[in-house]
């Protein structure tokens, strides 16, 4: 009987992990390299992906790394809730439809901040959240994007030096002939 009673609280044992799984929050920065008055603005997007329950509330605290590298302008609610802290670093957000979001995957938060031009190697760290495992994410630098604005240029460039080599080859080619 004892033999029969391990076995079963180590399958359960086993089993527990592999069936329970809780929301994961995840991430995206963006800055900009657009810096009026050496200040850029990053946009950051929080997302929840693997939810398996009905999220009713969410709270958490939000950190921007380094301390005096910037600050946070605005935060906005996805769109299934309500923000009920305003643009604080503390954020506190309600269903807004009452009843809860069971969605698998949506936008909990979009978050504006605002980064001195020169701070690199910055992130921002969701800790203390009330569902899914603190997130720290990275803000990346959006370079600019290559146009091809010089692409005419070069052609009209090559055009002319292959009209220079054509001119100069058949003058050297031209042979008088008298009749």
């Amino acid at each position: 009987m004892k033999k029969i009673l391990s076995i079963l609280v180590i399958g359960i044992v086993l089993f527990l992990p592999l069936s329970a799984k809780a929301a994961r929050i995840t991430g995206s920065c963006e800055k900009n390299t657009d810096c009026p008055d050496d200040v850029c603005q990053s946009i950051c997007t929080i997302q929840v992906v693997e939810n398996t329950s009905t999220i009713q509330t969410f709270e958490g605290d939000l950190v921007f790394t380094p301390a005096d590298g910037g600050q946070i302008v605005s935060v906005t609610a996805g769109d299934d809730f309500t923000n009920l802290s305003g643009n604080d670093a503390h954020i506190s957000f309600v269903a807004a439809n009452g009843t809860g979001v069971t969605a698998s995957s949506f936008t909990l938060a979009t978050v504006v901040l605002n980064v001195d031009k020169d701070v690199t190697g910055c992130s921002l760290q969701l800790t203390n959240p009330s569902v899914g495992t603190e997130v720290e994410i990275e803000i990346d630098i959006t370079e600019e994007v290559e146009t091809g604005a010089t692409l005419p240029l070069t052609i009209l460039a090559c055009g002319i030096g292959a009209g220079a080599v054509i001119y100069v080859v058949s003058k050297k080619n031209k042979k008088l002939y008298k009749i």
